[in-house]
């Protein structure tokens, strides 16, 4: 019968090769989606410099304003935070149908959390001098 150091050793070597097969496997399926030969359309995960908006769990119709307006790509393109920085100006960002007061208050407010907070301030400076032309 083993001892409990032999399992341990067992189950540590167990795991450290089940480690390194995942990084070996998600490194050769970055490969794949990434190469040349994939078409553009299929390519569904992003990269770490172009996160999709899902990353953000906005609510289901922040999500759904955003994909239908970012639609234009494709059926099967997924916005990305990139699409949203794009995005320069409120009223720009009030064209956007489906995109109400909350909506646009939770973009901003996830954007700001997100670490994008030069394009959430101007975004809110904008809105106030919306408001102040009133």
């Amino acid at each position: 019968m083993p001892t409990y150091k032999e399992m341990y050793f067992t189950l540590a070597r167990a795991q450290r090769d089940a480690i390194l097969i995942l990084q070996g496997a998600h490194q050769k399926a970055e490969e794949m989606l990434f190469s040349d030969d994939v078409p553009d359309h299929l390519r569904v995960i992003r990269s770490a410099e172009q996160p999709d908006i899902r990353c953000l769990n906005f609510s289901a119709r922040t999500y759904n304003a955003l994909d239908q307006w970012f639609g234009e790509h494709g059926r099967d393109y997924i916005p990305t935070i990139k699409d949203i920085l794009s995005i320069k100006s409120y009223r720009e960002l009030m064209k956007i149908r489906n995109l109400g007061e909350k909506s646009y208050f939770e973009l901003v407010t996830k954007m700001q959390e997100a670490g994008y907070t030069d394009w959430a301030e101007e975004m809110s400076n904008q809105l106030d001098r919306q408001f102040k032309k009133r």
